[in-house]
């Protein structure tokens, strides 16, 4: 039942639902003006980690001034225990429904829109993070295209839903802390440190996950798609995607090389997320032939209370889609250059003409393209290969959490580190076997499999061709459920 009121707000409708919480339309009746309320469920209310994470989102909104994150202007809990979070009321649709409705059409976006989407994201987040905040379920649902008049396509990306955000500066976390075993986001989107738990996740996860956005946008899916959220977070652990050029042939290879870059394994091969917008910035520029265009600057004062964003514009006038929001059916697709920080300057020498004050003694200056240093692309780090065969072929792949990882004859590499992994071998017919394979050496199997017969059990020893120093060790036939979370 839709309540009549919460706190000081009316509530005018109900705009949607999610698993923790309803978002409405209410209004302000002090101001008479329209907003986006955002609730939570009764059961997660009670939780108070929860609560602080979900007042956790406002303190970070409001850290974050800057013309791509919705505006929160006020949150609490009522006398009966109702936790809210009250926001611009926003326009628009999300990139997620976007791309829904461009594929219902047999069509993509344009290299050009998604790189102007991409820069404007990097932009934002790239500001997060010098802030110490890192999104964590950076995904097409989470990207709201708005209208915005200062905007030169008149369409501006606001980044939503700051619910699961990582602060890593120790004033702000508020006795908050995370489990390092966690799992926390969207799997189709999530990098491979957040696969294998929260403990690893730090900025340059939302590199990777920006890496997933474009991939989709312009290959028309997602890197990873399976049958459930265990494999697909299998695939980000193990697996390469498969060449973007293979699914879109007339993407530049230059904006397929950065988006695999992005989608590097080893967080420590991936560029910064202010290096990733220089990139798209580069290619923008290039493809569009619009010219540089201007980044944010972050401020260099700690002082919580100084301005965040060197640069003046007005908010949109509108809703995101955090939880479930309505979406208009307005599609645009205009060339995109954000151009803040020049609107920022002008405002900036208007006010001073009109006051009788000099304009601003520091400049933004706007480097020219190409001028810009070229980034480097990182030198492959060394890497351990596992080759597994098996008699006969065919049989199915699975790690420690039961999750399948592929058929024999299977190939994997990955980063070299102390310690063993356990690989299982099924095939209908014959026995599971299972393996011990070292971690930091290259290793090269092939597995005789058994055939069962009655009286034989279901496990047995690895029988490894000659010179193969890999012992087997037989295990109870247990296969354990990974535990993930959306």
């Amino acid at each position: 039942m839709t309540p009549t009121s919460i706190g000081p707000y009316r509530i005018v409708r109900q705009l949607g639902e999610g698993g923790m919480g309803v978002v409405y339309e209410a209004r302000q009746e002090s101001l008479d003006r329209r907003v986006a309320l955002k609730t939570l469920h009764p059961e997660y209310a009670r939780n108070q980690e929860t609560v602080t994470r979900f007042f956790n989102e406002a303190k970070v909104l409001s850290r974050l001034e800057h013309p791509s994150i919705v505006q929160v202007s006020d949150f609490g809990t009522t006398s009966d225990g109702t936790a809210y979070l009250v926001m611009e009321f926003l326009r628009g649709e999300s990139l997620g429904h976007r791309l829904g409705a461009l594929a219902d059409r047999g069509e993509r976006l344009p290299v050009v829109t998604t790189l102007q989407i991409a820069w404007q994201v990097a932009d934002v987040l790239a500001v997060a993070h010098a802030m110490g905040v890192v999104h964590r379920d950076l995904k097409p649902d989470n990207l709201m295209l708005v209208a915005d008049p200062v905007a030169p396509s008149g369409e501006r990306v606001k980044l939503l839903d700051f619910g699961i955000a990582k602060l890593t500066n120790d004033r702000d976390r508020s006795g908050l802390k995370t489990d390092t075993q966690a799992v926390m986001g969207t799997p189709l989107y999530m990098s491979p440190e957040q696969c294998a738990g929260a403990g690893g996740v730090d900025a340059r996860s939302d590199v990777y996950s920006l890496g997933c956005v474009l991939y989709e946008a312009l290959g028309g899916r997602p890197p990873f798609i399976a049958d459930g959220g265990g494999r697909i977070i299998a695939m980000h652990l193990f697996q390469e995607p498969a060449p973007l050029l293979s699914l879109s042939p007339k993407t530049p290879a230059s904006v397929a090389e950065l988006v695999h870059r992005l989608l590097t394994k080893d967080k420590r091969l991936r560029p910064n997320m202010s290096d990733a917008a220089d990139s798209l910035g580069r290619l923008l520029s290039k493809l569009s032939g619009a010219g540089p265009v201007v980044r944010s600057r972050t401020p260099r004062s700690t002082d919580p209370d100084s301005t965040q964003i060197l640069r003046s514009v007005p908010p949109s006038t509108t809703l995101g889609n955090s939880i479930g929001q309505h979406q208009s059916t307005t599609r645009r697709r205009r060339i995109f250059l954000i151009s803040g920080a020049t609107v920022a300057l002008f405002v900036a020498v208007v006010i001073a003409l009109r006051v009788g004050t000099p304009p601003p003694t520091k400049p933004i200056v706007v480097t020219p393209v190409n001028s810009l240093p070229v980034i480097p692309s990182p030198s492959p780090a060394p890497s351990v290969k596992w080759t597994i065969s098996s008699e006969p072929s065919g049989a199915s792949v699975f790690n420690e959490q039961g999750t399948m990882l592929g058929n024999t004859p299977w190939k994997a590499e990955l980063t070299p580190k102390a310690g063993t992994r356990q690989l299982r071998l099924r095939r209908e017919g014959y026995a599971d076997s299972i393996i011990d394979l070292d971690e930091s050496s290259d290793s090269q199997l092939t597995v005789r499999m058994v055939r069962l017969s009655a009286g034989k059990p279901a496990l047995t020893k690895l029988r490894p061709t000659p010179g193969n120093p890999q012992p087997a060790h037989p295990k109870t036939d247990k296969r354990p459920e990974l535990s993930y979370e959306d």
